[in-house]
């Protein structure tokens, strides 16, 4: 009687390693991983910019707050200036362009999309790079809209 042969023996003993096939399916299942993976993590890139943009107007909108607490008006500065539409936002007293100028937006993105004595809305447009089309605006509550993200 012969002895039994442990199963995957053959005449070379022992196989080791991975076939090829078993290589490619495994190349392969990484691959539609990657495909899978890569634009969910694109759009993460753009939000993570976009925060750029979210804290400058954070601070504009600071700004302005400080400026309606004394002026009870969101177009008069305390030195008498009127803010206006599309007017930078530097032209807010306290707001600097070393404070809006980042990695990705730019100060010449920023404006003041509408004000009145009660209400305003700021806005940053990425102009340049990943974040061209990206649109983000802040009014005086606080609500936050997004487009291009």
């Amino acid at each position: 009687m012969s002895p039994m042969k442990p199963k995957g023996q053959g005449r070379r003993g022992w196989r080791s390693g991975l076939t090829l096939i078993e290589l490619m399916v495994v190349a392969i299942i990484v691959a539609i991983l990657a495909a899978a993976a890569i634009p969910l993590m694109a759009g993460g890139k753009k939000k993570a910019m976009a925060t750029e943009a979210v804290a400058a107007l954070g601070t504009a909108r600071t700004s302005l707050r400080t400026m309606y607490a004394e002026t009870r008006d969101y177009t008069r500065t305390p030195s008498g200036e009127t803010l206006a539409p599309m007017d930078p936002l530097t032209s807010i007293p306290g707001v600097t362009a070393a404070e809006l100028a980042g990695k990705y937006f730019k100060e010449g993105d920023y404006s003041i999309e509408s004000i009145s004595r009660q209400t305003y809305v700021l806005k940053c447009a990425g102009s340049t790079g990943e974040v061209a089309g990206v649109v983000i605006r802040l009014d005086q509550a606080g609500n936050l809209q997004t487009q291009g993200i």
